[in-house]
Order: C-alpha cells, then structure tokens, then sequence
C-alpha cells in the first residue's frame, strides 16, 4: 500500500489465518479460527556459541492469536445454543468474514461499534416461509478477545434480520456494555438490495457513551454499490467495480471533527482456482478538522483453500 500523505509505501501480510469448522452429529458443530498475524511480542530464548548469540527458542501466547473458539448445539430445528469465543451479534459488515468483504479495508464505524469478538453465550434462531428472518441474542464478559470479565458488569447483544419482500434485507441491532463505570449503548440499522449482479448495502451505527460529565455521541454511516461483471477467460471468472462512500463523526457536539471517506475500487477474481483474488483500492479521505488526508492506495492478493 502506498500513503500519499506521508509518501511511503510498504508490503504487508494483512491476514494469516487457518479455521477449522465443522460437525460433530445433525445437533453440534464447531468452529475454531487463528490468525498468525496477530502475535504480539514474541519471547525468544537464546544461547552463545563461541562468540555469536544463537537463537534456541520462540514463543508467543496463543490468546493473541485465537480469535474464534465456539461450540453450537441445536436442540431444535432452526434454533441454536452458542458458546465460547466468536463475533458479537452487531452489524451485518462486523459480522461478515474477511474473504468475503467487498473493500480491502472496513468501514469507519467500526469505530463506534463494540468489539468485535467476545467471549459468551448466545441463542439464534431462524425463520424461513414467505417471511425469512434470523434473530439473535447474547450475554458477553465485555472484555474483548481472549480477556476475561474485568468490570463485573456483562454486555447484552441482540440482532434482527428480516426479508420483507424480495431482493430487500433489513437489519436492527443493539448492543449494551459498560467500560469504567460508563454505560455504553451501540445501535445498528442496515439495508442490503440485490438483484441478480447488482448489490447496494448500507448501514447506520450510532454510540452513546454515558458519562459523569456529559452524555458523547458518535455516529457513522456508509453506503456502497457494486456490480459484478462475469468475464469468459481462462484467466479471470469476475470482474467487480465497487464504489463506498461514508462518513464518521466521533463526537457529535463537536463541529468539524467529521471523517470522510470515498473507497474506489475494482475486484478481479481468478478462475480455475477454489479461490483467488486480486483487488485494487483507492481511499479518498477528508478531514473536516484540517489535517493531511492520508489518502491510500491498495494492492491486495487474496487466496483461500
């Protein structure tokens, strides 16, 4: 990626990641999913031979490495029991695995949603007829990944997903925490339309972070559009231009804080290979508070098996 605020450009390995997902009979199954990436500090062991320091060993803690770790029973048809670590019941994007995001990077409301994962329980259930819907609901320590409770408080996540009519999803989500003594609401709505190669999707989150001084209220929405385009090659299988726009503002009661975003981007899925992709990206930012606009192009290679 190159910044074009900073004028440097670097290689990176953005994911390394092996998941295990599976069955155990028609009513339990698992996932289990790591990401070598995320090692922080690593600690080596080390000795000398004659006059040089050789290194003996390395060694990291597994937790920060572990993202998924959860087990579902369903009892019943359609409804299910999970339990362990896994991503909180917010946001249709937040919920989305990685190799199946349109952009190279996430929108900006992550920055006013909860964690992405947790540690906790949750119960799901699904409707399908002429109304399909999945409705979720869960309790969380609220600490994040790999931490245990630390407030002795939990967090309440619940999520709605209906299809009134045909081609039209629509999602609600509220999650409730609390983070050194101050209560914590996030609400999320979402609206995706698709219609044969065509896919609009758009999402609204809004955070309230209740305060002795003051009640902070952050908000964010984006809206995107792509179009995918089958290519008849023995090189590619998709050709997919996307276009994102969005917007972020940390702290509502303060003016010209607001971050713009404009994400351009083009998608080129190969064929002949389970899957394969390579992916152009180019965000436009606009600080409304004046500062340089770290304005980024993207080169991804993306492959799974």
């Amino acid at each position: 990626q190159t910044n074009f605020a900073t004028s440097q450009g670097q290689f990176l390995i953005k994911q390394a990641r092996l998941g295990i997902n599976g069955k155990v009979n028609e009513y339990a199954s698992y996932k289990f999913l790591v990401d070598f990436t995320r090692i922080g500090k690593l600690s080596t062991s080390t000795t000398t031979i004659g006059t040089e320091k050789v290194v003996t060993g390395v060694s990291a803690s597994f937790s920060d490495i572990l993202l998924d770790a959860a087990a579902t029973i369903s009892p019943i048809e359609n409804f299910g029991i999970t339990a362990g670590q896994f991503k909180v019941p917010f946001s249709t994007d937040n919920l989305s695995a990685d190799q199946n995001a349109d952009f190279v990077n996430r929108p900006m409301s992550t920055n006013v949603s909860p964690s992405i994962r947790d540690i906790g329980v949750m119960l799901s259930y699904s409707m399908k007829g002429n109304l399909t819907g999945e409705f979720s609901g869960g309790v969380f320590n609220g600490s994040g990944s790999n931490k245990s409770e630390n407030d002795k408080s939990n967090d309440y996540g619940f999520r709605a997903v209906v299809s009134p009519i045909k081609h039209v999803t629509l999602s609600g989500n509220y999650y409730l925490s609390k983070s050194q003594g101050n209560d914590l609401n996030y609400m999320n709505f979402g609206l995706i339309f698709k219609h044969n190669q065509l896919l609009i999707d758009g999402e609204y989150t809004h955070k309230t972070a209740k305060t002795i001084l003051a009640d902070i209220k952050g908000n964010a929405y984006f809206i995107y559009a792509l179009y995918k385009i089958p290519v008849s090659s023995n090189l590619l299988k998709e050709f997919i231009p996307a276009v994102r726009y969005e917007v972020y503002d940390p702290d509502a009661s303060i003016d010209n804080n607001e971050v713009n975003r404009i994400t351009v981007g083009a998608t080129f899925e190969f064929a002949k290979i389970n899957f394969a992709r390579f992916r152009v990206n180019y965000e436009l930012f606009d600080y409304k508070d004046g500062r340089d606009n770290p304005n980024l192009l993207v080169l991804e290679i993306q492959t799974r098996f």
